[in-house]
């Protein structure tokens, strides 16, 4: 029973949609943070480097290919992505005190990450009642 119980909460799924979570938490604090300071002078935006995505955070047909995986001895993987990268958005027009941090864009940006939150939200929910059902056999409630 302990082995079982290791395994679920050790689902690369799972792991990877929270490791997601965490990079889409970050970006809503750089957001923030653009935002509080979008009347300081010589401010450049910020924004997260999103190299690593889902796709980057599974494994692939060779786990040997994935960038952020380390065996471990009982031959599963782990996945252990680089904290997100914080970058200064360039190409970006700036105001004449050098600031180009833009209301709009930023609000757009928020409105994504949201979305991308609750949507990550909805999948782990639903991969928890799975599980949930795995464990009562299939009854619900």
């Amino acid at each position: 029973m302990e082995r079982l119980k290791i395994e679920i909460l050790q689902d690369p799924t799972i792991e990877a949609m929270g490791n997601y979570m965490t990079r889409l938490s970050r970006r809503q604090q750089v957001i923030a943070s653009n935002i509080a300071n979008i009347d300081t002078p010589g401010y450049t935006t910020k924004d997260i480097s999103f190299h690593a995505t889902m796709q980057e955070l599974l494994p692939g047909p060779d786990p040997g290919t994935t960038r952020h995986s380390d065996q471990l001895p009982n031959g599963q993987w782990t996945f252990a992505p680089a904290e997100p990268e914080v970058v200064e958005v360039s190409g970006l027009p700036s105001r004449p005190d050098q600031n180009n941090v833009d209301i709009d864009r930023e609000m757009l940006k928020l409105g994504q990450t949201s979305f991308g939150y609750e949507a990550i939200t909805q999948l782990l929910r639903s991969k928890f009642r799975m599980i949930a059902s795995s464990i009562n056999e299939g009854r619900i409630g």
